[in-house]
């Protein structure tokens, strides 16, 4: 259980970082290097296709280890149930 908080922490770190470096480039790209309003426009949509791209990797490790806890579960769980039908005691 302590891992999963762990793990959805340091997702959340991730997804917050992402996100703040998405905003201070653009802003930093707005004040620092004038452009006309369509290169500004294509700047920002480029780094918002990036930032989906990499919402979109984040999600599919994320779903992996989610799979993986609950496949790791499952298989504890199996165990336990078959300790007990064995009519010995499950140190759970």
């Amino acid at each position: 259980m302590e891992n999963q908080d762990n793990d959805r922490s340091v997702m959340v770190s991730v997804l917050a970082g992402i996100g703040i470096g998405v905003l201070v480039g653009a802003i930093a790209g707005l004040l620092f290097a004038p452009k006309s309003g369509a290169e500004i426009r294509g700047d920002i949509g480029h780094s918002l296709k990036d930032l989906g791209t990499k919402l979109g990797d984040l999600s599919h490790q994320v779903a992996a280890k989610v799979k993986s806890a609950v496949d790791s579960s499952k298989d504890a769980i199996a165990a336990v149930v078959e300790t007990t039908d064995d009519g010995s005691e499950a140190a759970v």
